[in-house]
């Protein structure tokens, strides 16, 4: 577009909508009545028709239906002088000669003052009509946005488009959402603009001039609207022109929460009739607008609905950080309770054991001696675990103890720690069914820490449930039936069962968390006294499965037993080479075939 072509439209664009519409309605008035006067004396120049006068009725319902009130009555003024001036001897003279004439003029002129009021006000509570109901669908497309919309950061980015969507045609071009920051300076959150035009204006609703940042504060300090006009020159133009800044409160529960920034043309200060010259070095801006206007109230409505936003956000996150802190005095209070009763047990029997052994009034045999010591050692053993296993907890959740992985077969990890329990005389008076093919694939994972899985779960299935029973573990593969078929499974399963108290429903993710024990433990092979620990075995356990991009779960019936399953990936791309050579002069482990430990 041409520069000269280019600067008219932009000046056109300028002028206040009011004014266009208004000088528009008019116009509009004085063609139509011209156009029927023209059509009238066509009409009687080739037919003999009467009553031809009707055409400025219909013109004058149209105006009245289409421009309103003002409009009609003026073209029923003009078509009672065009008619007469026209259409009634003497022709062209504004006199009557007829006595019946006036009759018909004045009845031409009344109708059409009345058909034209009539019909404006039809059609103006029609538009009431319509436009209430566009405010209310624009407000609930609001709320809807704002409901549907859980992400603060998300929610804070589409709210200042969502106001240029709606305002632009009154003229807006920019937008800014404008929150306090610790020391309740304005920081902007958001901007958005609509138009090449709104890129000055971008830039003075973001903050980046000075008097723009104090009319900010102003606002977040005050509670009042600040702004007014300002000069701004567009690209490639050295002569400034006119438009409009305002920065409005956004007040929720009595207070204020943020400042929402708009800036357009001078059109767009009629949204604004509150504004005022309240902050330093500001122009003041008219109040010309009514509290009636329909765009101001629904842009007094948008504020509101912005502001419940932003105040229930802030709601969520102290919300939000009041139950972190709880949880934080939940888990501090369980782990105070919880580590100082197994602190003091163990500590409690090395203390006695300790000062029976220094008694020197005491002569102890070699036996009593080694029994002594072997309880100071069993003591210490039950120290270092649980001190290991708040380190490993802390370690997993920081992130720091992430697995190293090589392949294994799970039947070896087994074998280990069934072992290693043995040495411990935990399975001392117990059955262990193993049934772990030998034909299971490699699996990649950290052997300690699957190790450390296996025995937290076999330690509780030992623990609760009855010395008689036997306490299964079996493994298999998993996966879609079709890559099974191709030989390519999807997931080692291990799954360890036992046959004894059994588990609440309603507590069988719970038991994962830290600190948690089953409330229901108590059985009549332990003589009502529930198993020590600490509730730490399956919160590491989970996490180690997490960081292997496992799973694990429990299922459970209460009375019958408790299975708890946890999965290993297996990628698609095996390990380089085959299986690793078996020892010839080695027996076959447990692990390798189906097999009972028995004591």
């Amino acid at each position: 577009m041409p520069r000269p072509v280019a600067a008219v439209a932009r000046l056109i664009a300028r002028v206040p909508r009011p004014v266009r519409r208004f000088a528009l309605a008019y116009a509009a008035a004085v063609l139509a009545v011209f156009l029927a006067t023209w059509a009238i004396g066509v009409a009687q120049a080739y037919t003999q028709t009467r009553n031809l006068s009707l055409i400025y009725l219909l013109v004058v319902l149209w105006l009245a239906s289409v421009c309103g009130r003002g409009p009609a009555i003026l073209a029923s003024v003009l078509a009672f002088f065009a008619y007469n001036f026209f259409f009634i001897t003497p022709l062209h003279r504004f006199t009557v000669d007829d006595p019946t004439e006036w009759i018909s003029l004045f009845a031409l002129l009344a109708t059409a003052l009345v058909l034209g009021q009539l019909t404006a006000s039809v059609q103006a509570r029609a538009r009431d009509a319509q436009e209430s109901q566009q405010r209310t669908a624009t407000l609930f497309a609001l709320s809807q946005l704002i409901a549907a919309t859980p992400e603060y950061e998300t929610l804070l980015a589409a709210l200042p488009g969502r106001v240029l969507d709606v305002f632009a045609p009154a003229g807006l071009a920019a937008c800014s959402l404008i929150l306090a920051d610790d020391q309740n300076r304005p920081i902007v959150q958001a901007a958005a603009t609509a138009s090449p035009y709104g890129r000055p204006l971008l830039r003075v609703v973001g903050l980046e001039e000075r008097e723009q940042q104090a009319q900010a504060g102003w606002v977040l300090e005050h509670g009042t609207p600040a702004g007014g006009h300002i000069a701004l020159a567009g690209e490639g133009e050295t002569q400034p022109y006119g438009a409009a800044c305002y920065f409005l409160p956004l007040r929720s529960r009595g207070r204020i929460v943020g400042v929402l920034g708009i800036a357009g043309t001078d059109e767009m200060r009629r949204l604004v009739p509150g504004a005022h010259a309240s902050a330093p070095e500001s122009d003041s801006a008219s109040a010309g607008a009514h509290g009636q206007d329909p765009e101001v109230e629904l842009l007094r409505a948008f504020c509101e609905h912005i502001a419940l936003a932003l105040d229930r956000a802030a709601l969520q996150q102290q919300a939000i950080h009041a139950e972190a802190l709880r949880e934080g005095d939940r888990l501090k209070d369980a782990l105070l309770g919880s580590v100082t009763h197994d602190l003091r047990t163990p500590l409690a029997a090395i203390k006695a054991a300790t000062g029976s052994l220094l008694d020197a009034e005491i002569t102890w045999t070699e036996a009593d001696r080694r029994e002594l010591l072997g309880a100071i050692d069993a003591s210490a053993d039950r120290l270092n675990r649980l001190v290991g296993n708040l380190l490993d907890l802390s370690r997993l959740e920081a992130g720091v103890a992430r697995p190293v992985k090589e392949w294994y077969l799970i039947g070896d990890v087994v074998a280990a720690v069934l072992d290693r329990l043995e040495l411990a005389g935990q399975l001392a008076g117990r059955e262990i069914v193993v049934d772990v093919p030998g034909e299971l694939p490699l699996a990649p994972m950290d052997h300690a820490q699957i190790e450390q899985v296996l025995t937290n779960v076999l330690e509780n299935a030992l623990k609760y449930s009855p010395a008689g029973s036997p306490v299964d573990v079996r493994a298999r593969v998993v996966g879609r039936p079709e890559r099974l078929r191709e030989g390519r499974p999807e997931a080692l399963e291990v799954r360890i069962t036992d046959h004894g108290v059994g588990i609440p429903a309603g507590e069988l993710r719970a038991i994962f968390g830290k600190f948690y024990r089953v409330r229901q433990t108590a059985a009549h092979w332990a003589d009502g006294k529930p198993p020590v620990g600490t509730g730490l075995g399956l919160a590491i356990s989970d996490a180690i499965m997490h960081a292997h991009g496992g799973h694990i779960w429990a299922e459970s019936r209460l009375g019958e037993g408790t299975t708890v399953i946890f999965t290993l990936p297996i990628p698609v791309d095996g390990p380089l080479g085959g299986l690793p050579e078996l020892d010839g002069g080695r027996e076959a482990a447990p692990s390798e075939v189906g097999a009972e430990v028995a004591p």
